[in-house]
């Protein structure tokens, strides 16, 4: 097993909570460095994983022969100043989304990996995800024609009435509950919003499910938080992205729905699937969850439920936060796939060319809230020219 010495640039609230814990669990990685502007959460860091060394100068990290990949975890504000200096070392970069803040910087970096031959893989980790991989698997199956019993209610004869053309058309409707107490204050100045730095994951997942290029775009509210995305789909189909700032932290945070061809699935919040329509596949799948600084976990939404809920009443009685609860989002997979790319050219999980269309669309979406009016999206946001 071929063990690669990783650097992390970044130590902030997500490398620390996420991609750091996941690192030392890995027998395929050394974390050889850890590199933060503020030293003292570089040592830090450096003492609390065990890295080999800690810097405040990612430079020093790029040039280090001794680092085989290298993590950015950093804002959008270091980005290809450090990524392309690493293709040219031959250094494979593992960076967190979105790619990069602007289209010219987002080009370089694609044009560079593709002509060095180094992969750079960003962090859509819902692509990696068990319960969205799984919801990807189900929606191919209908998509190519399955489906399964009639309805308790059928007017159609038995089916036996000519389809119309909106029966083949996706429609997906994503919810995200947000809590802007659990964000960072950097986020309320930061001029894109969340509606740039976070919901990227779900447009990510909504070009990536839907089987025909994006053709127009519409978002109402404030890019801060509290708005709705709808984007619109060459073969008709639909997704609709809502999100609220002002809801719980502890309530479920992402829900998804789809309906196409007469089968309707949802995604419960990374921890169970629920299909109806589909004879041969079961009506629910259930997935486990992480309880961090609480008891036993179990799997599916009773079970979190239930976690949340014993949470709640141990932290009435003692005084103390309940207990943080994290589903299986992909982050430690999404890793690991990357390195089965670089080990021996398995598939990228996320390539910077799938990443760069999807930040062209949530741009289109920026301007879109701030304008409030609809814009189209043509090949020249999709489509990516070969160097």
């Amino acid at each position: 097993m071929k063990v690669h010495n990783i650097a992390v640039v970044g130590c902030g609230a997500f490398a620390r909570e996420f991609h750091l814990p996941h690192i030392r669990a890995n027998p395929r990685l050394a974390l050889a460095v850890v590199c933060d502007l503020d030293r003292d959460a570089a040592e830090a860091c450096a003492r609390q994983f065990g890295a080999g060394r800690s810097t405040d100068d990612w430079k020093r990290v790029v040039d280090d022969p001794g680092i085989d990949l290298i993590l950015l975890a950093t804002h959008t504000q270091l980005r290809s100043a450090l990524i392309l200096p690493a293709i040219q070392a031959g250094k494979p970069v593992y960076v967190e989304k979105p790619l990069a803040a602007t289209q010219a910087e987002m080009l370089a970096i694609v044009r560079a990996s593709r002509r060095a031959g180094v992969p750079v893989c960003v962090g859509h980790n819902r692509r990696s995800s068990p319960a969205v991989l799984e919801l990807r698997r189900l929606v191919a199956k209908v998509r190519d024609g399955r489906t399964g019993w009639l309805p308790s209610v059928d007017r159609s004869g038995q089916g036996g009435r000519a389809p119309i053309p909106e029966q083949r058309q996706m429609q997906m409707l994503i919810r995200v509950n947000d809590d802007c107490r659990s964000w960072k204050d950097w986020v309320f100045a930061d001029p894109e919003g969340i509606l740039f730095a976070e919901m990227v994951h779900f447009i990510d997942v909504a070009l990536w499910l839907n089987a025909t290029p994006p053709v127009r775009v519409f978002a109402e509210g404030s890019a801060r938080g509290n708005f709705s995305l709808a984007i619109r789909f060459e073969d008709g189909s639909t997704t609709t992205v809502h999100h609220t700032l002002a809801g719980h932290f502890d309530a479920p945070k992402e829900l998804i729905e789809v309906a196409l061809n007469h089968v309707s699935i949802t995604l419960d919040h990374n921890v169970e699937i629920r299909q109806w329509g589909l004879d041969d596949e079961p009506f629910r799948r259930t997935y486990p969850f992480t309880v961090h600084g609480g008891g036993p976990a179990g799997s599916g939404i009773e079970g979190y439920y239930e976690a949340v809920a014993k949470g709640i009443e141990r932290a009435r009685k003692d005084g103390t936060p309940p207990p943080f609860l994290t589903p299986d989002k992909g982050h430690a997979r999404h890793l690991d796939r990357f390195l089965d790319c670089i080990e021996s050219g398995a598939e990228n999980p996320c390539d910077v060319a799938d990443a760069l269309v999807v930040t062209r669309v949530a741009l289109k979406l920026l301007d879109s809230v701030r304008l409030g009016i609809p814009l189209p999206v043509g090949p020249e946001d999709w489509h990516v020219p070969a160097v």
